[in-house]
């Protein structure tokens, strides 16, 4: 869906957080594919979801690419400038939804936990509460398992950028299900819209 800054901003405000979610964040059309021209960008989203789904082993539509790769357009209300647009130094922001997944993550960063890995509980405990992780690469994971998660990781964001010649840093987040993909979009949504009825706003 091409949109421009204004209009993006009109569409929040005028859809409640979880229309837009489902309605737009959550569809098929993506900026930096419908841009792939401009970004050098190979090969089609549905494609993209599929490889991520293979390598976790959960379904392509448990995938999406949100935030700016999404719209060309930063949704993250705390940045200095709102709906910052999307170029070639942005991140792209996938989030999978993989119950088996997070399952076996959490118990064994849970594990480390218990073995006094107290970096773990630091680096994480905000995610486990809103039900997603993020694997970090720059933590030394004690457990095998997490340093195979890491690997796994790694190697799948490096198929990626090489098969669809993604330049840009690529990030995961992996929630226990679809709803609390939902719940915490929704949420954000909320926080954008109430930033861009505030003065920030004006300005677009």
């Amino acid at each position: 869906m091409a949109i421009d800054r204004r209009g993006l901003k009109d569409l929040i405000l005028a859809e409640n957080p979880r229309d837009f979610c489902r309605g737009y964040l959550f569809d098929q059309e993506i900026y930096i594919f419908e841009k792939n021209d401009d970004f050098g960008i190979k090969g089609s989203y549905h494609a993209l979801k599929c490889e991520i789904g293979n390598a976790l082993d959960t379904s392509p539509n448990n995938v999406a690419i949100i935030g700016s790769g999404k719209f060309g357009f930063s949704m993250n209300p705390t940045k200095t400038e709102l709906l910052k647009p999307f170029n070639r130094h942005s991140d792209i922001d996938i989030v999978i939804a993989c119950p088996l997944v997070f399952e076996r993550i959490w118990l064994n960063m849970r594990k480390s936990y218990y073995s006094n890995q107290n970096e773990v509980r630091e680096n994480h405990a905000n995610e486990i509460f809103s039900k997603f992780l993020v694997v970090h690469d720059k933590i030394e994971y004690k457990s095998k398992h997490m340093r195979d998660i890491v690997t796994l990781l790694d190697e799948m964001k490096k198929n990626i950028s090489r098969k669809f010649r993604i330049k840009q840093k690529i990030n995961y987040r992996i929630y226990a299900n679809w709803s609390d993909v939902e719940a915490y979009h929704e949420f954000g949504i909320t926080l954008l819209e109430n930033v861009l009825r505030g003065p920030r706003g004006d300005n677009i």
